[in-house]
This record gives C-alpha cells, structure tokens and sequence, in this order.
C-alpha cells in the first residue's frame, strides 16, 4: 500500500519540487541579473534629468520656442521615469500572491482569470497597459501628453511655423492627445474661403485682383494658379511664389494705387484688424477700415466688385480686432452697392450655418460668433 501511495503522489512532489526550483531561478536572476540593470537604467533616467535641468537653465527662453520645447522633454522624461518606477516596483517586490494561481489558471484555459490577469497588470502598470489596450478614443499612436502638447502649440498661431510668417490659418484644426489625434475645431475660414472663391473665381482668366490681408491664407495663390494677376498685401511678405503674384508688404493706406484698375477686390477677415495695432503695426486714431475701403473703390474698375468678409454679432472694438453689427457695416460700407449679403453663425464647435436673413440680436447675448459675407461694388 505505501508503495502505491508513494508512486501515485511522485508526480505531485516532482511538481512541487520542478516549481521551488524554478522559484529559486526567478530570484537569483531578479537579484544577480535584473536587478543591477533596472539600477543601471534608473541611474541613467536620473544623469538624463540632471543633463535636462542643465538644459532648461542653459537653453535661451527668450522665445516660446525654446520655452516650450525644454518644457515638453521636462514632462516626457518625468513620464518615463514615473513608467520605470511602476515597473520596478511591480518586479522588485516579488510574486504578487494571487500572480502564480492566476498563471496557472490561465494555462489551464479559464477565461475568468484571463480577464483577473489583464486587471491585476493594469492597476500595477497602468501607463504600458494604456498603450497596449487602448484607454482612449481613436486609434493608438505613439504620442505621449507632452508630445501632444508640443504639437497642438507648433501647429498653433503662436507655433514655429507662424513665427517664421508660414503658417496659413486652416479651416479646421486638429487636436493632438495622449495617443491619438482627433479634428478639433472649426472655425470661419470654412464659410469665408469658398465665399471669395466663388465670388472671384469666375472672373476671366487674366483678371486683376487685390488680396489685401494676404500672409495666412492661400486664397492668392489659388486664385494666381487659376489664370488672374494677383497683388497679395500684407504687412509681412507674402510666403508662396507664383509667376502671377505679386508681394505687396506695408501699411495699405501708404500705397499709391495700381497702375492700371483692379476687376477685384478681395479682403478676407482683415478689415476688422486695421488700426488696431493687431500686427504691430502703430495704432491710428479715426476710422482706419473706412478710409481703406474707400481706397479699394477708387482702385476698381467701374463695375468692378469688393468682396469681403469680417466678424458679426454685437458692436465691439477690442484690442485686436472689431466686430461690426447692421449699422455699423453700412456705414463702412456707404457709397457702395449690395450685390450680395449673407451672415453666418457658429452653432457648434465644428460647425457653421447661414442664416435666414438678419439674425435676431438675441443670437449673439451667450458670446455667439458670427460672420458677414459680401459682395458690393462701387456706386456711379
């Protein structure tokens, strides 16, 4: 009887002793070998934050550039480091005491402990499971919150291309996040963009057309490439080349004129800015936006069309720009003729509407945005 009791528990002890043994592996190798080189690797995270401290201090702030740039690889280092203590933390202070029964729950095909083992690594590891699994909407890409924020400010009015004068104010702008990128929001370029387009596009090929406001838009070069002789005015050069345009750079009230009349003049979201000192440029006491679009009528050819576009809602003149209401549109407009008039309303973040004709002055108490549309020409 021992005899057979000893032969059928045999395999039960070689188990037993097949796992002490692989127990005693585990912790030679995490003390002789896995230990020294989490060590190693954490005295290298802790020279990389002292090497990134000596960069802030040595790294010039004057510009947001450098600012933001030291700024991002401060918050990534700190990420990786807190990543490494969690993992540390989780290998160095041995098996979790539910780790090795999960494992071989596992092995043996019970789903229940596939989803324990998932949820145990999680909580102990939450960053890498993030990445691995997904915990944010959209697909997984290799963006870590200080990546995300480094792109949404350089692909900002304020980022590096538009301190280097080429950056082009899109229609729609993207949002960067802790792994995925997402259209943000929407903003009045979407409505203004084809409004102009179309008004101007029909022209004949060889038309002559003012662009004034020029620098962040790529309306001029559209309209160079579709056949017209485009002058682009701006207070900063214009940034794209094309055989059919033509920089214009200073103040527009300085400019004597064109040679021969324009068949178009095209002023998208810049009116509004004129006088102001938005660009900094002087301010100008009086009303600047009037006198200029007075000089834009002298400057087109009879029949010839200004066609613009400006911010709407409530009377406002702020520090950088002006918002025009019904009354105050006509009078800059006065001396000319509606060919066209259309206002259009922000009603969500990522979206724009027309209008039904002259919005209630209600539609603007809650901050509501909106723009104006249109086309006149000069009366004879």
């Amino acid at each position: 009887m021992k005899r057979l009791l000893r032969r059928l528990l045999f395999p039960l002890t070689w188990f037993d002793n097949r796992f002490r043994s692989l127990h005693e592996h585990v912790d030679v190798a995490v003390e002789h070998h896995l230990e020294p080189a989490m060590n190693e690797r954490f005295d290298r995270v802790d020279s990389l934050r002292e090497l990134m401290a000596d960069l802030i201090e040595r790294v010039s702030s004057d510009t947001q550039t450098a600012a933001e740039f030291a700024a991002t690889f401060r918050r990534s280092t700190d990420r990786v480091h807190h990543e490494l203590a969690a993992l540390w933390a989780f290998l160095a202070a041995g098996p979790e005491p539910r780790f090795a029964e999960l494992l071989r729950r596992c092995a043996a095909g019970d789903g229940q402990a596939d989803l324990e083992l998932a949820k145990l690594l999680y909580e102990q590891l939450p960053g890498l499971c993030d990445r691995i699994v997904g915990a944010h909407e959209g697909i997984r890409l290799p963006i870590g919150p200080g990546t995300a924020d480094f792109l949404n400010w350089s692909n900002g009015h304020q980022g590096p291309a538009a301190q280097a004068g080429v950056w082009f104010n899109p229609p729609v702008t993207v949002f960067h996040h802790d792994g995925t990128v997402r259209a943000n929001d929407v903003n009045e370029r979407i409505v203004e963009i084809p409004y102009v387009l179309g008004a101007v596009a029909s022209l004949p090929a060889g038309s002559r057309v003012l662009d004034f406001g020029a620098t962040e838009s790529t309306v001029a070069l559209s309209l160079a490439a579709l056949g017209h002789d485009v002058v682009a005015a701006d207070l900063r050069p214009y940034p794209l080349q094309h055989p059919r345009l033509h920089s214009l750079v200073g103040p527009i009230e300085e400019w004597e004129g064109p040679e021969h009349p324009f068949d178009a003049v095209v002023c998208l979201s810049a009116i509004e800015h004129v006088g102001l000192g938005a660009y900094e440029e002087a301010p100008t006491d009086g009303d600047l936006d009037r006198a200029i679009v007075e000089r834009f009528g002298r400057w087109l050819r009879p029949g010839g069309e200004l066609v613009l576009t400006a911010p709407y809602g409530r009377w406002e003149v702020g520090e950088t720009q002006r918002v025009y209401d019904g009354a105050h549109l006509d009078a800059l407009l006065a001396g000319w003729r509606v060919v066209d008039r259309a206002v259009c309303v922000q009603t969500g973040h990522d979206r724009w509407e027309r209008a039904d004709g002259e919005p209630d002055p209600s539609t603007w108490d809650d901050g509501t945005r909106g723009v104006v549309l249109v086309r006149v020409t000069p009366d004879a």
